[in-house]
């Protein structure tokens, strides 16, 4: 079925939720191929990157101080994503090219998130 603008919620219709979503389809993926021992840390940005998705999305469902602390939860979420994929790269639990792609979606996301908090604190 194919969507149209006026199928799509507030947050759907930003860049920063399209990077986010696609920031996270990539560490699914990349925690899926890390080996074992590593899982502790894999579930970490995997909930790292939900967080992300999830208060990018419900900051837009807010206005004033509700939505401006939302999206300071979802960028300190993407900063602690990108932390934890530097610990997995030096654990070898990721590929370099894989750290690369994800660390390109996170600074994207992290200044696209950034400017919407901006804008949203009075």
């Amino acid at each position: 079925m194919e969507t149209t603008k006026m199928d799509r919620l507030e947050h759907e219709r930003l860049d920063a939720y399209a990077a986010a979503v696609e920031l996270d389809a990539a560490v699914i993926a990349l925690a899926r191929r890390a080996g074992r021992g590593h899982g502790w840390l894999c579930d970490q940005a995997v909930r790292a990157s939900a967080s992300v998705v999830l208060n990018l999305a419900e900051g837009m469902g807010r206005e004033g101080l509700d939505r401006a602390r939302a999206l300071r939860i979802a960028r300190g979420s993407a900063l602690e994503l990108d932390a934890a994929l530097t610990l997995l790269l030096n654990r070898g639990a990721c590929r370099e090219a894989e750290r690369v792609a994800a660390k390109r979606f996170t600074v994207r996301v992290v200044a696209m998130v950034t400017g919407l908090r901006n804008r949203a604190a009075p």
